[in-house]
């Protein structure tokens, strides 16, 4: 009965071995196949060198600087911005850097805080750029940038929030739920296989035919295979980020930097984006100075999808003297 017990025992431990081998090989795999391309190892790109790892940055025509600063989510990079960049840097200075776990930046194994991107976007600015700054950017980056501008307002100039995140979402803080999830999706192997789950490029082609554009017949398949590369570079590393992003680290209340910031902020929203409208009377609720625009036909990346529009407003605001 005994050997009985032991072998049932061993053969179990065999299989949970096995099974994470297997694991283990598909993760590699998952990730070598994800990045064979090399699709966002530009040539061009510079290093700032930041306290919390290597930032890859752009820069590229002459003006007034203006720092584009993507979404941040766990397929993001500075590729969002890769139709816009021509168009601008004819008017000004263009700088574009991929956030610290997105694209060609570092991905160290830290608790990724949207106190962290505040000190970051302040480094460059001080730093790289060197001069007062109008700052583009989406999402729940939108957020950090207002954070930013709240502690050194003198290094700002024009703010323009492309579909900012709702401020009921960015006040949600960690709870049980998100900080077992975490602890998860820390497991080098399981974790790793329910992120590539999480980032497979069905799902990513899903995201952006659902929420990224309003037209799937305008959607790019290399487009696509971008997201997919910048969501896999680094191997396991690749995961920190969106650890960080499901528990809820790098959410902040910002009705009090709304409230009190002094400069001019814009919104362009895509119009065809659920729930946009009630998120800008958010904004506009806290801040009743902030201007919006819808552009007509786009949901969450209108600079992808309809540039010229986008360029419109962007060049409106930034010469309005």
């Amino acid at each position: 009965m005994k050997n009985k017990k032991v072998t049932i025992t061993l053969s179990f431990i065999g299989l949970i071995t096995a099974s994470l081998t297997i694991l283990s090989g598909i993760n590699k795999g998952v990730s070598k196949l994800a990045t064979s391309k090399g699709l966002l190892n530009i040539k061009n790109k510079e290093l700032y060198h930041w306290r919390f790892g290597d930032i890859s940055y752009s820069v590229t025509g002459e003006g007034k600087p203006v720092l584009l600063v993507h979404n941040l989510k766990e397929d993001s990079s500075s590729i969002e911005w890769s139709e816009l960049i021509p168009k601008l840097s004819k008017t000004n200075t263009v700088y574009t850097m991929d956030l610290l776990g997105c694209g060609l930046s570092e991905r160290p194994d830290i608790t990724y805080t949207s106190y962290m991107y505040i000190q970051l976007i302040n480094d460059f600015i001080r730093n790289i750029i060197k001069k007062k700054t109008s700052v583009i950017t989406t999402g729940k980056s939108a957020s950090f940038v207002l954070g930013a501008c709240s502690i050194n307002e003198n290094e700002f100039d024009e703010l323009i929030l492309i579909n900012p995140e709702s401020i009921r979402n960015l006040h949600k803080a960690p709870s049980k739920r998100t900080k077992t999830a975490k602890l998860i999706l820390k497991t080098p192997v399981i974790g790793t296989f329910i992120y590539h789950l999480q980032t497979a490029r069905n799902i990513i082609e899903e995201n952006f035919e659902e929420n990224y554009f309003y037209d799937r017949e305008n959607i790019p398949e290399a487009l696509i295979d971008y997201y997919y590369e910048s969501a896999h570079l680094a191997e396991g590393n690749a995961k920190n980020l969106f650890i960080s992003l499901v528990g809820r680290y790098t959410n902040a209340n910002i009705i009090r930097t709304l409230k009190n910031i002094n400069r001019n902020i814009h919104i362009l929203a895509g119009r065809e984006l659920s729930g946009i409208k009630e998120i800008v009377k958010e904004y506009q609720y806290y801040n009743p100075a902030i201007e919006a625009e819808y552009i007509d036909y786009t949901k969450e990346l209108p600079q992808l999808e309809s540039p010229e529009e986008v360029l419109k407003f962007i060049n409106l605001y930034l010469y309005n003297d």
